[in-house]
């Protein structure tokens, strides 16, 4: 395959250096003052037979794309586009993006220790980690970092002729000619990497109580969230070894379980678990364990992601933690009693059956609703057969309140009810004022969108949501919000009032396959 570095092996360095600066030859090479640093004796170096350069003074060197990149302050693959120019050379498209690609990857790795390295320079990020109980060892394991000098990183980057390509990554934002904003910058700095290793992204906690409290980079070529899980590549080996993954919200949460020798985990970067996340996971397990905070945000997680990994056909555990709590904290509080807590954790099936059998009416509604993302058609008849049982509803009854998803479209398509197209067009067009989100009951397709719309990510959000045509959308934006919101505890039907309603209507003949 063409790589990006057939035009360079074809570019005479010396006649590029020799456009810029005046060189003299010594021998086989050349030879003259840098242009990089002052130089009063000639230490700048010319191989011609290698076709490299370098100086001995302060160092520099590369290639000739590499000395264009430096001395107009412009990135790597900007330069050899100019030189493919000028030589007439034609740069492979594939090697092109790949290549673009593995110079964003080298900024990312070369970021990240820059910021190791600002770590220990600054001790209230010291501080603070030892507040929270983090050792230098998982320090250096995950390369923690503090966001301190811009003005070194950015010299750090142009030394390197990647400047304006990090500048892309949207991490560094230029303000004017000379001034760049680092997007982490005063923040404690935790670096996401790929399933390979690579750094991807930083993820930023503010040290200071400025808000948000965390961010994190923005998508780009290497970095897409929907199929991304901090701690996945620290972890992989452990989760395959132990048969199942801990599912956590936050970077802390899977931190200190990993201090505390749980290292199974991994944890979604501010979104919902995805489809492709649970994909990815089925992939090394069988298993997964949803390990969330202990509050009715946490709780809505779980609703959120357990459809997800059943379609996946993956079992799912569950482990609500007491209010209030979350993984990090009790992890430090009481390791005890979280390692009991995962040790008896159960099937979410059969945790809200029997939260069914309590009478527990939200259990109900959330199993039936688990139910549609089942694959498997026998496992869902079992489930119904046993809430039937529990409850004294016709099995018949229950599989009419049951989504099936044996043909489950593909996931481009969005598969979407009228309602929740309705809804998502309208927080597309007129924003999230006087909307609960908590009151609402949402596909996980219909959730992921409702991210993408917070968060700006326009280019995540359907075609057919951005342009749906109906007429008067406001007034049927608020009919759908009626539509979509879940009825209160104190709305919901008992199972006596459903068992009543049941008889009340002509049963269905099924037919026998």
């Amino acid at each position: 395959m063409p790589s990006f570095r057939d035009p360079i092996t074809k570019i005479d360095i010396v006649d590029v250096i020799s456009s810029y600066i005046e060189l003299k030859r010594v021998g086989n090479n050349y030879v003259a003052r840098c242009p990089f640093h002052p130089d009063d004796t000639p230490s700048f170096f010319v191989s011609p037979s290698k076709g490299i350069f370098k100086c001995f003074g302060c160092g520099v060197g590369g290639d000739a794309v590499k000395f264009v990149s430096l001395y107009e302050n412009i990135d790597y693959w900007e330069a050899l586009e100019r030189l493919a120019k000028k030589y007439n050379l034609a740069i492979p498209t594939k090697a092109r993006k790949k290549e673009k690609n593995h110079q964003l990857l080298r900024a990312l790795e070369m970021v990240a220790e820059f910021y190791h390295q600002e770590l220990r320079e600054n001790s209230q990020a010291l501080e603070y980690l030892k507040a929270r109980g983090v050792n230098s060892k998982t320090i250096n394991k995950f390369t923690i970092g503090f966001g301190g000098s811009t003005e070194r990183l950015t010299r750090l980057l142009r030394e390197e002729g990647l400047l304006e390509l990090y500048e892309k990554s949207g991490n560094l934002v230029k303000v004017d000619e000379n001034t760049y904003r680092d997007l982490f910058r005063n923040r404690l700095i935790i670096p996401v990497r790929d399933m390979d290793g690579n750094v991807i992204a930083f993820g930023g906690r503010s040290l200071d109580g400025s808000q948000p409290k965390y961010i994190n980079s923005p998508e780009s070529e290497v970095f897409k969230k929907r199929i991304t899980l901090f701690g996945l590549y620290e972890s992989k080996e452990y989760i395959k070894e132990e048969g199942e993954a801990i599912v956590v919200e936050g970077y802390f949460d899977l931190i200190s379980l990993w201090q505390e020798g749980i290292k199974n985990c991994v944890a979604p970067l501010g979104t919902a678990l995805t489809e492709e996340h649970a994909g990815m996971l089925s992939k090394l397990i069988k298993r997964v364990l949803l390990l969330y905070d202990g509050d009715k945000a946490g709780r809505r997680a779980v609703r959120s992601s357990v459809p997800n990994l059943l379609m996946h056909g993956l079992t799912v555990r569950v482990v609500y933690l007491p209010e209030g709590e979350d993984p990090d904290s009790l992890v430090r509080k009481e390791p005890r009693v979280l390692r009991e807590l995962l040790q008896s954790a159960r099937e979410v099936e059969v945790y809200l059956l029997e939260r069914i059998r309590e009478g527990d009416k939200e259990a109900f509604e959330d199993l039936l609703y688990f139910c549609g993302f089942i694959p498997d058609s026998l496992k869902r008849y079992e489930l119904l057969r046993s809430i039937s049982q529990i409850t004294g509803l016709p099995i018949t009854n229950l599989q009419d309140r049951v989504k099936g998803i044996e043909k489950k479209p593909k996931k481009e398509e969005f598969n979407l009810g009228y309602h929740e197209l309705v809804f998502l067009a309208g927080l597309y067009r007129f924003g999230f004022e006087g909307v609960n989100l908590e009151e609402l009951r949402l596909s996980p397709n219909a959730l992921e969108i409702v991210e993408a719309i917070k968060n700006g990510e326009h280019h995540l959000i359907p075609d057919r949501v951005k342009n749906i045509k109906v007429n008067n959308l406001q007034r049927v934006f608020q009919d759908s919000l009626k539509a979509l919101k879940m009825p209160s505890v104190e709305e919901l039907e008992g199972f006596e009032q459903l068992r009543q309603k049941s008889k009340a209507q002509p049963r269905k003949l099924r037919s026998k396959h």
